[in-house]
């Protein structure tokens, strides 16, 4: 019995540490202030993997002040161009989960600032801003447009290569 409970104590740390904070992101919904923490673990789409396209990167975040909840979750995916100094955005996707609602905003519509895109090994550190207007469904409203859900955040986070990628 004794040997039971000491394996079922040392088996919930690590369940606890299943997922884990790798970076924030914050700024403004439609002017209101709002702070996200972005994660990674188990069942976590969060991490950065290297195609012929570019360096492509996922990134799931969710309210910093509310336990995690897919009802909330804010998903930021795109493909960036690294082989030059500067690192530009080839095509984005942004998915908002709030208020029983999905919101997107796809490639044009999404104006995404890369400051760094630094991979070391596996890790890889991306900075960057993000402006966009996002809306119900299908339709892309523009970045600047009247209609819509604003977005306007600044983003930092330490990811880690996706299993597909490793050597």
């Amino acid at each position: 019995m004794r040997t039971t409970l000491t394996a079922l104590a040392l088996c919930l740390p690590a369940a606890a540490f299943a997922q884990e904070t790798v970076g924030t992101l914050s700024g403004t919904i439609d002017g209101v202030q709002v702070a996200y923490t972005i994660m990674d673990g188990d069942g976590i789409e969060t991490g950065w993997s290297e195609t012929d396209g570019g360096t492509e990167v996922q990134i799931e975040a969710y309210p910093a002040d509310a336990p995690m909840d897919e009802a909330d979750r804010l998903r930021l995916t795109f493909l960036a161009d690294a082989a030059s100094m500067e690192p530009e955005k080839q095509s984005a996707d942004i998915e908002l989960n709030r208020d029983g609602s999905t919101l997107t905003a796809t490639d044009d519509a999404v104006d995404l600032t890369i400051g760094s895109l630094e991979a070391t090994g596996d890790s890889l550190l991306f900075t960057g801003n993000i402006r966009t207007t996002m809306s119900e469904g299908e339709e892309n409203v523009g970045v600047l447009a009247e209609d819509g859900v604003t977005l306007s955040a600044d983003v930092q986070s330490t990811l880690i290569r996706t299993d597909d990628d490793a050597d």
